[in-house]
C-alpha cells in the first residue's frame, strides 16, 4: 500500500517502507490507498494569517518548496579619486662646458655635477644664435639638487636656461661662459592613485569596500520563514585593483505574521582593502564592517503552486568613512553616510520536481557622501580638510532568475543528509544614470567607470540535513560572462548556511 503525502510537503523521491500496517481509517476519511494515484503538491494556500499553529512559512518542510537564490553580487565601493601632486624646485646653478653644459647649485655642497642638460637646446632669446635654454634630465644620487619628494613622485621634467648673470627667470642673449648662472626649474608629480612597486594603479575607494550596499537576492527565498544564515564569499581579483576579497554575512530573518510578513537583518564583514590608507606606505588591508540591512518581506499572494512577494529594504550607514593621509596628515576624507532604499519584488511558479524563481530590485542612493580634500595638496601640512562637495552612488536595478530541481529527498528524515536540490542563476545588474563626479581643481573624485551592465551566472546546490529538515549547506560558484570593469572578479566561491527554526 502506498504512503499518502501532506500538501505541505515536497514530493517524495524515495520509496517507502511498507512493513508498517497501515492505520485504521475513520469514516470520513477516504482510504489511504486512494491517494496513491494523486500527484503530491507543495500547497502555498495551505493557511490564512489567523491560524498560527501550522504555518507552511514557518515549517522547515518548506525549504524545498521555496529554496533560496544563492546571489553574485560583489556589493560595492568602486569609486576612486584621481589628483595631481605638483612638486616644484626651482633656483640658480652655475654652468659648465658644452655642447650640453652640467650645472652646480649655488650654495650646493661638493656633489658635481648637481643637473645635466639633455638634447640640442634651443635659442630662446632669440637674435644671437647662441643656445641658451636646454630641458634637464632627472636628477640622481648623489646630487645637491632636490630629488623626488617622496614614493610615488614622478620626474615630469625641466628646464635650465642662461640668464647671463642676471637673476631673472627668462632667458636672456649672450655666450654662455663657464660659472655663469643658470635658472633650472623641474617639476615632480604624484597621481594619487598611483603607488611604485605594485605594478600599476593603486586603488583609493569609496567607503565600505564590498560591504557597502546589499543586493537582497543573496540568500534570499520569497517565502516568509523564521531562520539564521551564514554566508561566505571569495572573490578572486576583485576589479580597481583590490586583490581577493573575503566577505562574512550574518544575518537573521523573524515571522512577524504568519504567512504574511517577515523582517530581516543583514551584517556584512569582508577582509578587504581598508579604510584607512597612508599614501606614503603599502596598501593596507584589514577586516571592514560594511553598512548594516534592515529587509522587510511581505507576501502579496498566494496559490497551490505561485508565490508573489514584495518588499523594502534599508541600508543604513555603518561603514568606516574612507581616510587617506600622506606625511601624517589628513588628505582626503569621505564620509559614509548615504541611506541606501532598496524596493524589490519576485515570484516562485513551482511545478513537480521543479522551481522558479524570478527577483527584480531597485538600489537607490537616498543622499551622498561628503567629500573633504586638503586645501594645500603640495604641503598637507599646511593646510585642512575642506568639504569639496557631496558624492552620491549610482542607482542600481537587480534581475535574477534561477531554476531550481529537487535531486533527492528520503522517504523519512533523519540526523543525515534528507534532500538535494541543485541551483542554477543568471543574475543582471545595471546602473541607472552615469556616476557622479566632485571636483575642485586638479581633484576628481568619481566611479572607476561611468556606467555597467554586469552579468554573472551561479551554479550550487543546497543539501538538507536534520531530522527537522533545519540545517541547509549550500556551496556555489558565480562566475562573470562579461569583461572590463563589468567583469566585477575573475570568479567567486560561495557558502552559505541557514538554520531554520
Amino acid at each position: 500500500m502506498g504512503q499518502t503525502t501532506s500538501p505541505l510537503e515536497p514530493p517524495i523521491t524515495d520509496a517507502p517502507s511498507t512493513d508498517a500496517a497501515p492505520p485504521a481509517q475513520a469514516d470520513n476519511v477516504p482510504p489511504a490507498d486512494a491517494a496513491d494515484d494523486a500527484p503530491a503538491t507543495n500547497n502555498f494556500d495551505n493557511i490564512n494569517a489567523s491560524d498560527f499553529q501550522s504555518s507552511f512559512a514557518s515549517t522547515q518542510s518548506s525549504f524545498s518548496a521555496a529554496p533560496t537564490v544563492i546571489g553574485d553580487f560583489a556589493g560595492g565601493g568602486f569609486a576612486q579619486f584621481n589628483t595631481t601632486i605638483r612638486v616644484a624646485s626651482n633656483g640658480y646653478a652655475a654652468g659648465f662646458g658644452s655642447p650640453n653644459p652640467t650645472f652646480d647649485l649655488t650654495g650646493g655642497g661638493s656633489n658635481f655635477p648637481d643637473l645635466i642638460s639633455t638634447g640640442p637646446g634651443s635659442d630662446a632669446a632669440g637674435g644671437d644664435s647662441f643656445i641658451d635654454t636646454y630641458d634637464l634630465l632627472e636628477p640622481t644620487p648623489p646630487t645637491d639638487a632636490p630629488l623626488a619628494p617622496g614614493p610615488g613622485f614622478a620626474y615630469d621634467g625641466g628646464t635650465v636656461v642662461y640668464t647671463n648673470g642676471a637673476t631673472g627667470t627668462d632667458a636672456v642673449a649672450g655666450d654662455p661662459i663657464d660659472g655663469q648662472l643658470w635658472y633650472y626649474d623641474y617639476v615632480y608629480t604624484r597621481n594619487l592613485g598611483n603607488f611604485p612597486g605594485d605594478g600599476g594603479a593603486r586603488p583609493v575607494p569609496s567607503p565600505g569596500v564590498s560591504v557597502r550596499r546589499v543586493k537582497i537576492s543573496e540568500n534570499y527565498s520569497p517565502e516568509v520563514r523564521d531562520r539564521v544564515f551564514f554566508n561566505y564569499s571569495f572573490f578572486n581579483d576583485f576589479v580597481g585593483g583590490l586583490g581577493d576579497i573575503s566577505r562574512f554575512v550574518a544575518g537573521t530573518e523573524r515571522v512577524l505574521i504568519e504567512d504574511l510578513f517577515s523582517m530581516e537583518v543583514r551584517l556584512p564583514v569582508a577582509a578587504t582593502y581598508g579604510s584607512r590608507q597612508s599614501l606614503n606606505d603599502a596598501e593596507a588591508r584589514d577586516m571592514e564592517i560594511g553598512n548594516v540591512a534592515f529587509i522587510g518581506k511581505a507576501s502579496l499572494f498566494r496559490g497551490d503552486d505561485f508565490l508573489w512577494v514584495g518588499g523594502l529594504g534599508v541600508s543604513i550607514p555603518t561603514a568606516d568613512d574612507t581616510e587617506i593621509t600622506m606625511d601624517g596628515f589628513d588628505l582626503v576624507n569621505i564620509e559614509n553616510r548615504t541611506v541606501q532604499i532598496q524596493p524589490y519584488t519576485s515570484v516562485l511558479k513551482r511545478w513537480g520536481d521543479w522551481t522558479a524563481q524570478a527577483y527584480m530590485q531597485l538600489d537607490l542612493a537616498a543622499n551622498g557622501d561628503p567629500v573633504h580634500v586638503n586645501t594645500n595638496l603640495n604641503d598637507p601640512g599646511a593646510g585642512t580638510l575642506e568639504q569639496v562637495g557631496v558624492f552620491t552612488d549610482s542607482n542600481l536595478m537587480h534581475f535574477d532568475f534561477s531554476l531550481h530541481c529537487l535531486l533527492y529527498q528520503r522517504a523519512n528524515s533523519d540526523s543525515g543528509l534528507n534532500a538535494v536540490i541543485s541551483n542554477a542563476e543568471l543574475h543582471y545588474t545595471t546602473t541607472l544614470q552615469d556616476a557622479d563626479l566632485v571636483t575642485r581643481d586638479t581633484f576628481d573624485y568619481t566611479s572607476l567607470q561611468n556606467n555597467f551592465d554586469i552579468v554573472n551566472t551561479t551554479l550550487g546546490a543546497h543539501f538538507v540535513f536534520g531530522k527537522e529538515n533545519d540545517i541547509i549547506v549550500t556551496p556555489a560558484m558565480a562566475i562573470p560572462l562579461r569583461e572590463g570593469f563589468n567583469e566585477q572578479f575573475d570568479y567567486e566561491a560561495l557558502l552559505q548556511v541557514n538554520y531554520l527554526h
